[in-house]
């Protein structure tokens, strides 16, 4: 039996009858697969197609249909008790093949109307299919591809268009159709993606029924016109150490960023203020490009004026272009008289020796204000004092302190607070009273927090010490307001990851504590007190509600907030200042008269202050707290941990922890 094929209606006026019963009788668990030994095969070949019918029985029976590369239905083998159909000695072109499902005694009757069908299967005999793509460039800068899909060994072809944007998304032509020619706007810049698909009109409208062409990637690149500048901030005080770091952004004729474009531009400025690599003010700097971005830094100068940075000799590599014609504009960032608030203090003094008198702890780090007063019956003997961990025992050792000291910041006058801590890192008081210590241990992974009640004194039971398998090296802590869920928050600086602590009472601290993780993947090395590196200091800014974290191990400052049980994890948090002047910031604190991050390096036992600039950051000012030159891969000579800033009628007083000295000074 033969059928003549006519624009693929052959095979549906075969399968017509189909339509008639419900689509639940043809469901997924109960059709039959044909499954081919291959969907390519060069011309004679043999192939071989099976069965798969999980509603099979002893009496079912199989029925396979074939259309030729000629067009063509005919019966290839009718119906009997197997399920193996073998084309021998194939010819090029497509061949379509498709299995009824029958039981004996339906043959028999020969009602065909109960007939399964299997979905139809394509064979593809030395057929192939390529792609061309071509692409033009109007006057105005758009930029149109053409694309030729030329199918051999596939009759009367329809043809399907696919193809990846440079951001990653694939899009499609549409329907199959019968014209092998689309054409389409190239609208970003980057390298895209096209692949064809050709087949059959009567074969299956998928991936799984047409033959592919291989992938063929076109690069687009609007050339750079454009070279724009632009400060972060437009002006710096003078004298204050300040950076202004400008962004300098290739742009086509459209205004686009060129997110493609590599090479270099020179920057100049007139005042001879950008900061090249070694940290000296210079007038002019080749900045290099990437993806279209680069960066120079804009240094305070030491007189009020106004300076004019240009760009010039945009320079392409290998693989980038650029226009005829570029355009260069020019940007100004002011400088004034009024610097931030620390360019103003220029005296250091000692408060007090941080040396424990009764057992010789050393190494001054964690740094806290005690503002719990107590009550009118119990007043608190160490509020308005300054709580200073030590971290190290007397032999200075590492992680093996156990005292925290409380100093008069007015007359330097020492107690010894509590002496039970293990390893004590960062300190912070709670508006009830009990001081929270993150104890790293010498080690981390005895690390704990530890809560003492306002007097220094242990709670009973073991109700102080919290211990809990979040805490991995707990480095930076800080209380949280919050009217339901008031909270401690802890860095882990062996994994990188910020926790809160939340639902405590007090007796029984180690039990009520629960845990909750805010924060996860904050850059970190380290396994020891010795060598540890990642989030450290940390503050929280009512004003914003958010909590400013360092991280010593790259050069930056991220911000988290928290509001309750809820919060979820922000991984990195939002990155608020990296590189530049931080290096290896450590302690942290706010700036009570501006509102401003205040952060100690240890790499280099600087003072900078940060303006948040609603989102802009910038480095407002920086001082030199300690003259101790640091060894950049021992850490020797490094000296700053603990900051604390405070209001005194007006005036700033910045107070710092010098372990060089183990001592408590001020900064004003």
């Amino acid at each position: 039996m033969t059928l003549k094929k006519s624009s693929g209606l052959a095979l549906a006026s075969a399968t017509a009858a189909l339509a008639l019963f419900p689509l639940t009788a043809f469901a997924a668990s109960s059709t039959p697969v044909l499954m081919a030994s291959t969907k390519l095969a060069s011309a004679g070949q043999s192939v071989t197609y099976t069965v798969e019918d999980p509603s099979a029985t002893a009496s079912t029976e199989y029925q396979f249909w074939v259309e030729t590369p000629a067009g063509q239905w005919m019966v290839s083998q009718n119906y009997s008790a197997s399920n193996h159909l073998t084309l021998n000695n194939v010819k090029a072109g497509t061949y379509e093949v498709v299995a009824y499902a029958l039981n004996q005694s339906e043959v028999q009757a020969r009602d065909w109307s109960m007939a399964m069908p299997t979905t139809p299967d394509s064979l593809y005999v030395n057929a192939s299919v390529s792609l061309n793509v071509t692409s033009t460039t109007s006057s105005s800068g758009s930029v149109t591809a053409t694309v030729t899909v030329n199918a051999v060994n596939i009759g009367n072809a329809v043809y399907q268009l696919w193809w990846k944007t440079p951001t990653g998304n694939w899009h499609a032509s549409g329907n199959y159709q019968s014209s092998n020619t689309f054409t389409l706007p190239l609208t970003e810049n980057g390298s895209y993606q096209f692949v064809a698909f050709a087949k059959p009109p009567a074969a299956v409208s998928s991936y799984v029924g047409a033959l592919a062409s291989s992938a063929k990637t076109i690069s687009v690149s609007a050339p750079a016109a454009m070279v724009m500048l632009s400060p972060a901030v437009s002006s710096l005080h003078t004298s204050s150490g300040g950076l202004d770091p400008v962004m300098v952004t290739v742009l086509n004729a459209k205004g686009e960023q060129v997110m493609n474009f590599n090479g270099s531009v020179t920057v100049t400025d007139t005042e001879g203020l950008l900061m090249n690599a070694s940290g000296k003010p210079v007038s002019s700097i080749t900045v290099p490009i990437q993806n279209g971005m680069g960066q120079v830094q804009v240094m305070a100068g030491s007189t009020a004026g106004t300076d004019q940075l240009m760009a010039s000799g945009l320079t392409a590599a290998t693989g980038s272009e650029t226009a005829q014609s570029v355009t260069y504009q020019p940007t100004w960032v002011t400088m004034r008289d009024y610097g931030g608030n620390i360019s103003q203090l220029n005296t250091i003094a000692p408060v007090a020796s941080t040396v424990d008198s009764t057992n010789g702890d050393q190494n001054p780090y964690g740094l806290t204000f005690d503002s719990f007063k107590g009550s009118s019956t119990a007043p608190n003997p160490y509020y308005g004092d300054l709580l200073v961990s030590n971290f190290s025992n007397k032999a200075g050792s590492n992680g093996d302190g156990t005292t925290i000291e409380a100093i008069n910041p007015t007359t330097g006058a020492v107690k010894t607070f509590a002496s039970t801590a293990d390893g004590p890192v960062a300190l912070a008081v709670s508006p009830k009273g009990p001081l929270w210590i993150a104890n790293f241990g010498s080690n981390g992974t005895n690390g704990n927090d530890e809560v003492l009640a306002p007097n220094g004194t242990t709670f009973k039971n073991g109700g102080s010490i919290i211990t809990n398998s979040n805490l991995d090296g707990p480095w930076g802590q800080v209380f949280v307001q919050n009217a339901t869920y008031p909270a401690f928050l802890v860095t882990n600086a062996l994994n990188g990851t910020i926790d809160a602590m939340y639902g405590f009472a007090p007796p029984n601290f180690n039990t009520d504590t629960k845990f909750l993780e805010i924060g996860s993947g904050l850059a970190h090395s380290g396994t020891t007190a010795n060598n540890v590196q990642g989030p450290q200091g940390m503050v929280y800014d009512p004003t914003t509600h958010m909590v400013y974290v360092t991280d010593t191990a790259d050069n930056s400052i991220r911000a988290f907030y928290w509001n309750g049980p809820n919060t979820p994890n922000q991984g990195q948090g939002q990155l608020i200042y990296q590189g530049g002047a931080l290096n290896a910031p450590v302690g942290i604190t706010l700036d009570p008269l501006n509102g401003d991050l205040l952060v100690v390096n240890q790499g280099n036992n600087n003072l900078v202050e940060i303006d948040l600039n609603n989102g802009n950051a910038f480095v407002a000012g920086q001082k030199v707290l300690d003259n101790t030159p640091v060894n950049p891969t021992t850490g020797a000579g490094s000296a700053l941990f603990g900051v604390y800033a405070m209001d005194n009628n007006g005036q700033l007083n910045v107070f710092f922890t010098d372990d060089n000295t183990n001592t408590l000074d001020v900064l004003k």
